[in-house]
């Protein structure tokens, strides 16, 4: 099963989002694909997404939420003072993951029952039969089924940066969406997560980490997953994001997760503690060879401003 990452560190003005690229298909006896999307970014805003769980469930939420975002640059480009701040972000995933839970719970109903989800809830049935005591434990036992098995569906990491500061939450199925986490670590998937969750606490990762120490202890995270669990496939391109606001490299960049350095520092420090990598040199090193293109040009066209961060 898949596994994603988010995680905050350089003090809060970085944030990492790493998954895997497999896709498996259940009940169909085919080889999984090892080219998945489970990463999204929603321009103009500096904010991305991993996902795991159902494809088509989460990239339905996906898309619900991207739509939501777009309403609120529409409404910003005629109403140019209007900031974007966390609550918009938060009850945007909130309304997209229960409007595809309720999609779902309405195609049950009707396949159960012969109506859709509001007939039964206004107690009123086409078919013209009256409304009972066995229609309605039979109306609950659905959408209860439907529930249950939507948290198995459906994770979701959204992480970036608004000006009103670090975006970071996790939602899973129909339950509430989780914010403000210490330390300030997300993982979602199946048995491969708890693994590269366990990485994550063994290493002590928290918010106060440069980001050349957390890409290793993301990299080891993964590697990790990949070896506990067969739905686990090998990793995409990692997403660092980080405020307009802080010196370059900043915005939203991508690198290679199989890049040399990573691979040298997994065999420096596989048993040794990563605290050096907490050092500018090490910042240094990651600058130039993680973000090369875009360490240089960001260094000859100055600060940048995104909508998402206005």
């Amino acid at each position: 099963m898949t596994v994603g990452i988010g995680v905050l560190c350089e003090d809060g003005d970085c944030i990492v989002l790493v998954s895997d690229m497999r896709a498996t298909y259940r009940g169909m006896h085919v080889d999984p694909h090892d080219r998945a999307g489970k990463q999204y970014s929603f321009p103009p805003f500096n904010l991305a997404a991993c996902i795991a769980g159902s494809g088509s469930s989460a990239h339905a939420v996906v898309s619900e939420f991207s739509t939501y975002l777009r309403a609120y640059a529409a409404e910003k480009l005629k109403t140019p003072e209007r900031v974007m701040v966390l609550e918009h972000v938060r009850d945007s995933l909130e309304y997209s993951r229960k409007k595809e839970l309720r999609r779902l719970q309405n195609c049950e109903m009707e396949h159960e029952l012969g109506c859709d989800l509001y007939d039964w809830q206004i107690g009123k049935l086409p078919t013209g039969i009256v409304f009972n005591e066995y229609v309605y434990r039979g109306g609950l036992k659905a959408l209860r089924r439907v529930r249950d098995d939507f948290r198995g569906k459906v994770g979701i990491i959204v992480g970036g940066f608004l000006k009103t500061g670090p975006v970071l939450f996790r939602g899973l199925g129909f339950e509430p969406i989780e914010e403000s986490a210490t330390p300030p670590n997300y993982v979602i998937g199946g048995k491969g997560a708890i693994e590269a969750n366990q990485v994550l606490i063994d290493r002590q990762q928290n918010g106060e980490m440069s980001l050349a120490r957390t890409l290793l202890h993301l990299y080891l995270a993964l590697k990790a997953a990949k070896i506990s669990d067969k739905g686990v496939g090998e990793p995409a391109h990692y997403v660092v994001i980080r405020p307009w606001t802080v010196p370059a490299p900043h915005g939203m960049l991508r690198f290679n997760a199989e890049h040399p350095l990573l691979k040298q520092w997994s065999k420096t420090y596989r048993f040794r503690s990563t605290e050096p990598l907490d050092t500018s040199f090490a910042k240094d090193l990651i600058n130039a060879a993680l973000f090369p293109d875009k360490f240089r040009r960001s260094q000859l066209l100055g600060p940048r401003t995104l909508m998402g961060e206005l």
